[in-house]
């Protein structure tokens, strides 16, 4: 009775010493977890502030590009592809140059294995074609970059109404709440994050919201950014309340929105239907064909004299 007594007391006092193991082991780790939490949550706040201060070297590259560029020039491009340093002019050029010379050689070099009789000046010309193809190729590239984004900030800015209208209504005034929405999105999507970083920046220099917004909306090429500039501009010459102007747009985008998903799915049909027609007309045909083809030969194997 002795023995087990002294048995279950020494497997407690183990059991108490490892649950307070595990216990001080768990918050130590749970200590260090927070620590870390705040220290990159204060370096993103460092960070975001320098983005938002008026000293940023890329975000004077981008206002440089926009005020002084031509819409189709290059930097124009690659900056509405998201490309905001000033080397990236150089760095693209000579990526370009650089993947045409590569296909120039590499074309030269496989025709004159494949076609050894050729002449040399047919070879350079043929290679000189698949080196400018190459070139053009670059810049499309580009372009289907910038459109790329460009889609994805129109997909984003319906969330962007959701949280200006959350900040608006919970007591901010319009600036401060383009500010909270700005620091989310820098931390969150920090291509978008930027763009509006630009409103910020226009906003403290004295230009009212509703230029600033039309400006952002000629960068990012999103209509209803251009809407928003204009009900804006309204809401203060009318004096009407902005919680209520940006509730009732945001309700008109979800329901646009929905107007044009609904067209999507109308004009799938029609889409899917020479695919299926290109993929299934052929194997109706064998089906309805080869069982009366078969018959045909059979028939006439039968008639055959002999």
């Amino acid at each position: 009775m002795n023995e087990t007594l002294i048995l279950i007391a020494i497997f407690v006092a183990v059991l108490i010493a490892s649950f307070a193991l595990m216990s001080f082991l768990t918050q130590r780790r749970d200590v260090q977890r927070n620590i870390e939490d705040t220290r990159r949550r204060r370096r993103s706040e460092t960070e975001i502030d320098e983005l938002l201060g008026t000293g940023n070297e890329r975000l004077r590259y981008y206002l440089d590009v926009v005020q002084n560029g031509h819409k189709d020039s290059l930097k124009m491009r690659l900056v509405q592809a998201g490309y905001l340093s000033r080397s990236a002019i150089a760095k693209f050029n000579l990526l370009r140059f650089g993947a045409s010379l590569s296909v120039f050689l590499v074309v030269h070099l496989v025709l004159q294995k494949l076609v050894p009789g050729a002449s040399r000046s047919m070879l350079i010309g043929l290679a000189a074609m698949a080196g400018g193809l190459t070139f053009m190729l670059c810049a499309m590239i580009l372009e289907r970059i910038g459109l790329k984004r460009m889609r994805e900030f129109r997909k984003i800015f319906p969330d962007f109404m959701d949280l200006l209208l959350v900040c608006v209504d919970a007591g901010l005034s319009t600036e401060a709440a383009m500010d909270r929405v700005t620091r989310e999105f820098l931390q969150t999507i920090p291509d978008f994050g930027v763009q509006l970083s630009i409103i910020n920046l226009e906003i403290r220099a004295g230009r009212p919201l509703h230029e600033a917004l039309n400006n952002f909306a000629t960068r990012v090429r999103i209509e209803e950014a251009r809407t928003l500039a204009v009900l804006f501009r309204q809401s203060e010459e009318l004096g009407s309340s902005v919680s209520r102007t940006l509730r009732t747009f945001a309700r008109e985008m979800r329901d646009q929105r929905l107007v044009k998903a609904e067209e999507k799915a109308n004009a799938l049909p029609v889409k899917m239907l020479f695919p299926m027609a290109l993929c299934m007309f052929p194997v109706s045909i064998l089906i309805v064909l080869v069982p009366i083809m078969m018959t045909i030969l059979e028939l006439f194997r039968t008639m055959a004299p002999g």
